[in-house]
């Protein structure tokens, strides 16, 4: 992984800077790329040991936009991960925007619990999160758009 803060442009969010160098002296992402689907690998820098798995976006072409379909990085059972998914969200959505060549302000979508939408992508203020519709068992469908920043493309590794 040859990711650094050097990668970030000046355009990135300060917070965003720090959270991003932080995940990526500790993790790295690996990726594989199935025609509009994306799947994500987190691995332990040290021990190159699997973190997590499930984390897969596809391009959405007919909104031209992104889908989430599962984003569980379980970096919260790791030693002190506030803010690192937040982290690994930045750094998948900017580099699969990059890879479908979405433009800016694309949509990203997805379905959450309602309490994680409250605890977890409310706050991830870049994306601009919005309940579209709520569904049975306290489940929300999100809305929100890619902002693009100009990162460098090369920031994780083909599987």
């Amino acid at each position: 992984m040859t990711a650094c803060l050097a990668d970030l442009a000046p355009g990135v969010p300060g917070f965003m800077q720090i959270q991003v160098k932080r995940l990526l002296e500790r993790y790295f992402l690996t990726f594989v790329r199935q025609d509009t689907c994306m799947e994500y690998f987190l691995r332990d820098v040290n021990t190159r040991a699997l973190v997590s798995l499930n984390l897969i976006l596809s391009h959405d072409r007919f909104s031209k936009g992104i889908y989430i379909s599962k984003f569980y990085p379980r970096l919260f059972l790791e030693a002190q991960p506030r803010f690192l998914s937040a982290a690994c969200f930045f750094l998948m959505v900017h580099h699969s925007a990059g890879v479908f060549s979405l433009p800016d302000r694309c949509r990203i979508s997805l379905e959450t619990e309602e309490k994680v939408f409250v605890d977890f992508y409310s706050r991830l203020v870049d994306f601009h999160f919005t309940i579209a519709c709520h569904r049975p068992a306290n489940r929300v469908c999100l809305n929100g758009y890619y902002p693009c920043l100009p990162i460098a493309r090369k920031i994780m590794n083909e599987k």
